[in-house]
């Protein structure tokens, strides 16, 4: 396998784990990208008051869009301004610090379940539930992220739980859940608890925590891309497993580039990355890669979008694929400032590549 390992000092479009020169071939349609947003300040939801979803709230982080019944479903993060939007600052992984101290409030961090059939106009339908007492899931549910295979969905997350006894912490890792229907119920897979956990050794680059998992299906693998914590920038990971239930094994490579969230998906011969680590618009990277592992660039874009993702009508792990192969126009929802300046909000886009 070819491989070129570049440091974070040499790497300006923040790539480690490098695809060696001429071992790649990018579609040239890629070098070009065009988005467009169309709508705003989330008016796109229809009927917020009546889930008690309060707008002026950090949302964030919209998932993979899945279509399914003759509706496309998404998943994203809906938090509490007033409880979380000072809970930035970290002492150890244990806790959020607060200017009021140690805070360990339950469902701080919510994720919203929405559909839509026109994909302009969405219904919220409400938040997920948090898991069973002393589960790896009853205290937060953050950074959302679902896959649809074999006729089931995969809902990944970052859990936290009370539970320290057992699991040590309260940001225990990526866990899995599943469901028959977008509508749940979601419950964790026989036999499975949590995907892969921080390192807690206090030196790791994800020492203490991992979250944002994101997938694609490559070469008969589940590839599990994720952002992982310690001090400083934040950066992507990769578990690989054979299902994708696991067991994941993080590889012996991590980091593989710098990021804070990501968005990936398969395109003809390979697979595109976003890694989101610059909220300037001036400088955000797209990414190719074919074995998901080593990277090449492709450019840099004020195009391309900030924590968001696309709706890939070819791909069967968006639902029932509404194209026979690849497309080059796409739709979805990225991630902006709110008017106020104070938090996030979600916007729908059109995407472009050609």
């Amino acid at each position: 396998m070819n491989e070129q390992v570049t440091s974070q000092a040499e790497s300006a479009d923040g790539i480690y784990s490098r695809a060696a020169e001429g071992a790649y071939t990018i579609p040239p349609e890629l070098k070009r990208i065009r988005k467009t947003r169309t709508s705003s300040n989330l008016s796109w939801i229809v009927n917020p008051e009546a889930v008690g979803l309060d707008l002026d709230n950090w949302q964030s982080d919209p998932s993979r869009i899945i279509y399914h019944g003759g509706k496309y479903h998404m998943w994203m993060i809906d938090m509490d301004r007033t409880r979380c939007a000072e809970a930035r600052e970290w002492s150890d992984p244990h806790f959020f610090e607060t200017p009021e101290g140690r805070d360990f409030r339950p469902d701080s961090s919510r994720i919203l379940y929405l559909s839509s059939q026109d994909t302009h106009h969405w219904t919220a339908h409400g938040h997920l539930p948090l898991g069973p007492e002393g589960s790896c899931y009853d205290l937060v549910l953050e950074q959302v992220n679902v896959v649809f295979h074999e006729g089931k969905f995969y809902l990944f997350t970052e859990v936290w739980t009370t539970n320290v006894e057992k699991y040590g912490y309260r940001p225990v890792g990526i866990a899995c859940l599943m469901a028959d229907s977008p509508e749940g119920p979601w419950t964790k897979p026989p036999g499975v608890d949590v995907l892969i956990t921080p390192e807690h050794d206090g030196e790791s680059w994800d020492s203490n925590r991992v979250l944002n998992p994101r997938h694609v299906q490559l070469n008969g693998k589940w590839l599990m891309y994720y952002k992982g914590g310690k001090d400083g920038p934040t950066q992507n990971g990769l578990a690989i497993a054979d299902t994708i239930t696991g067991p994941y094994r993080k590889i012996d490579g991590n980091p593989i580039m710098i990021g804070h969230g990501h968005f990936c998906w398969r395109y003809k011969h390979g697979m595109l990355m976003i890694p989101n680590y610059d909220f300037d618009e001036d400088a955000r990277w797209i990414h190719w890669s074919e074995d998901g592992i080593h990277f090449a660039p492709i450019q840099k874009s004020p195009d391309v979008f900030l924590f968001g993702s696309l709706y890939v009508p070819y791909d069967p792990m968006f639902g029932e694929p509404q194209t026979a192969g690849p497309t080059t126009e796409f739709w979805g929802f990225e991630t902006v400032k709110s008017s106020s300046g104070r938090d996030w909000d979600v916007q729908r886009i059109e995407w472009r590549l050609g």
